[in-house]
């Protein structure tokens, strides 16, 4: 008498009930872990919108250290201390995580500005600021009623305590954000008191080519914006804040053999090359960006000369 052979089907109802089962146990693998990493990487990209934040500001170095400026208004290095105080330093007392968080924390504070220039805190305007913050990121706060502008707060005196809406400011930190060849880029440019001349930029999210349009990120193609003038200045060296271009445009070759001396090239960087549909999109970008703070970079321009007027009266 033959041995009996296991039916064909209840050997693919095996395989089916197997192959089903592997794979709600590796769905809900993935999705504990992914549940355990979220906060983390959450955190992660926190800090690094942070970091990005302060090198724009001239607060962290792209190595990695603060930076404070010297009696002669030049940047140089140094260290943190307890309070969130900056002293000078070297290049090796690179900047932990934590105190990273402190000193942005301290350091640059977020407002809300409206489209006539004036200028609010968070209670004031009645708003939630995490809310705020992460629900509109990805649509650019400058499409806001009410847009988003933090304050750069001077490095403090030790137990000196200051107050975020009263203190003067070295400095403001205005959200940018558009699309490059492949995807949106979103990045920060940090302006001084004048309204008008760079401190810097950074660009802390985009997914351009590697060696190519992804050098926005990098520390060589930024380090040619600090100076750069915002608003575009006239033929004859003046500038009429209301009507002038607003922006900084990336041009396809180098600023002084495309456009010389003129006063053009005090608004323009060096375009990368192999990346002119990236630098176009940086040029839009900072266009659509800076074009609705328009009346509160004028406004904060008429206070700082009003300031440095008064300043100079008082030492004449």
């Amino acid at each position: 008498m033959s041995e009996q052979q296991p039916s064909r089907g209840n050997s693919n109802t095996r395989t089916i009930v197997f192959m089903v089962t592997l794979s709600v146990v590796c769905a809900l693998v993935l999705s504990i872990i992914a549940s355990v990493l979220a906060k983390p990487q959450a955190e992660a990209k926190e800090l690094d919108r942070s970091e990005q934040m302060m090198i724009a500001a001239k607060i962290l170095s792209y190595g990695g250290y603060f930076l404070i400026k010297d009696d002669d208004e030049k940047y140089e290095p140094a260290k943190f201390t307890p309070g969130g105080v900056l002293v000078p330093g070297k290049k090796t007392d690179y900047a932990t995580s934590q105190q990273i968080l402190e000193i942005y924390n301290k350091r640059l504070v977020p407002f809300l500005v409206d489209h006539e220039g004036n200028l609010k805190s968070f209670k004031e305007a009645n708003v939630d600021e995490q809310e705020y913050l992460s629900e509109f990121q990805k649509l650019g706060y400058y499409k806001l009623p009410l847009m988003l502008v933090y304050k750069i707060l001077p490095n403090p005196k030790e137990g000196e305590k200051i107050d975020p809406e009263k203190t003067q400011p070295e400095g403001w930190v205005i959200p940018v954000n558009g699309f490059g060849l492949w995807d949106a880029i979103y990045g920060y440019l940090a302006i001084d008191p004048n309204g008008d001349s760079v401190i810097g930029i950074t660009w802390y999210q985009q997914k351009e080519t590697p060696g190519l349009g992804a050098n926005i990120s990098t520390p060589e193609w930024q380090s040619d914006f600090p100076g750069k003038l915002i608003f575009q200045e006239s033929p004859d060296g003046t500038t009429d804040f209301k009507t002038t271009e607003l922006g900084i445009t990336v041009v396809k070759g180098k600023v002084p053999e495309v456009l010389g001396n003129t006063p053009k090239a005090k608004s323009a960087v060096d375009g990368m090359s192999g990346a002119t549909l990236t630098g176009n999109g940086v040029t839009a970008a900072y266009q659509d960006s800076l074009g609705p703070y328009r009346p509160f970079l004028i406004k904060i321009h008429d206070q700082y000369k009003k300031n440095n007027g008064n300043k100079k009266e008082a030492s004449s």
